[in-house]
């Protein structure tokens, strides 16, 4: 067996200086502004151009969502091909696999081909996955997601409950991406997966208290691996005040006056900005550190909060909407 070499923090000192040299060209600030108040598309996706991206094929979401996918993809490339530990790029491609994974599922439920909108930005290339899920050839792909992709795919088919199946398929997600962050070493993601678990279980106990569902429906959705134990969570959802008080100490205080309203029928969307700009602060302790792996993980995010703000604004663009529109849909970004 070859012996595990261990990472140093000064194995990061180049690509440190690497992420450094390509940070001003991040699309944020008073770019994301020249962006809001250009007068058409075409002049808010020159800003992008400015900033280094390839010019648009054209106009329009499926021109914008192929390139937001090739920005994502070169860069998780880019920083597989440089990182000391690949496993901390893995870790933010986990999530489009199980996206992946979803997508193959409801589309083989109900029939139709959804290869076109398979994301290339995962650890498994679509054909792989295609072959594997829709082929019968599941041992192919890592065991948690063929685990859990058989075992959503059984229940779909089951009870026709796509909300069930997507609860198996998230707390599949969560526990691969808290595994994969123990193997990193990392304190810093092994933290950011707690704040993870945390952040989606007090989301699931808000929807759960607006669909006035029962404990039962809670426990599917739950996940294990926060701060707050599951069963903690179930023994005190019969109170709004209880079961929030749970949450004190989990990093999410800020967060907690606004579930309650909105476990009360107020604004859904406030409290899900609140609940991302949690996560936006905790990553922004990732400053820039020459001698650890933070830097690497600080960038990463930052794309990722710059794609999802172009896909925000150029929507709305599209769409007609207003600048200030627009610029409410932008969390904390």
């Amino acid at each position: 067996m070859a012996k595990k070499v261990k990472i140093k923090d000064t194995d990061y000192l180049f690509l440190s200086s690497y992420i450094h040299a390509k940070e001003p060209k991040l699309v944020g600030g008073a770019r994301l502004d020249r962006m809001l108040e250009a007068k058409t598309p075409e002049d808010a996706l020159k800003v992008l151009e400015e900033c280094g991206w390839p010019a648009s094929d054209g106009t329009g979401m499926e021109n914008l969502e192929r390139l937001l996918a090739d920005r994502r993809e070169a860069v998780f490339k880019d920083m597989s091909s440089l990182a000391p530990d690949p496993k901390i790029v893995d870790l933010f491609r986990l999530k489009y696999d199980y996206h992946n994974a979803k997508v193959l599922m409801k589309a083989a439920a109900s029939g139709v081909d959804a290869e076109e909108i398979l994301s290339e930005s995962g650890r498994i290339p679509p054909k792989k996955l295609i072959e594997a899920v829709l082929e019968g050839n599941p041992g192919d792909l890592p065991r948690a997601l063929a685990e859990a992709y058989a075992d959503a795919s059984d229940t779909l088919s089951r009870t026709s409950d796509p909300q069930i199946a997507d609860f198996i398929m998230d707390r599949a997600y969560l526990d691969e991406y808290l595994s994969l962050a123990n193997k990193t070493g990392s304190s810093f993601m092994k933290g950011y997966g707690v704040l993870l678990v945390d952040t989606a279980n007090l989301r699931s106990v808000v929807r759960a208290y607006r669909m006035k569902k029962d404990a039962e429906f809670l426990r599917k959705a739950l996940v294990s691996g926060g701060t707050v134990d599951a069963g903690q969570i179930l023994s005190a959802y019969d109170s709004p005040a209880d079961v929030l008080n749970v949450f004190k100490g989990t990093g999410l205080e800020k967060v907690l006056e606004e579930a309650e309203r909105a476990m009360g029928g107020g604004r859904l969307t406030l409290f899900e900005k609140l609940c991302d700009e949690v996560l936006s602060e905790y990553m922004s302790r990732a400053k820039m550190e020459s001698f650890s792996e933070k830097p690497l993980i600080r960038y990463l995010w930052a794309v990722e909060a710059e794609i999802s703000a172009v896909r925000i604004i150029m929507a709305g663009h599209y769409n007609g909407l207003p600048a200030e529109s627009i610029k409410e849909r932008l969390r904390g970004i």
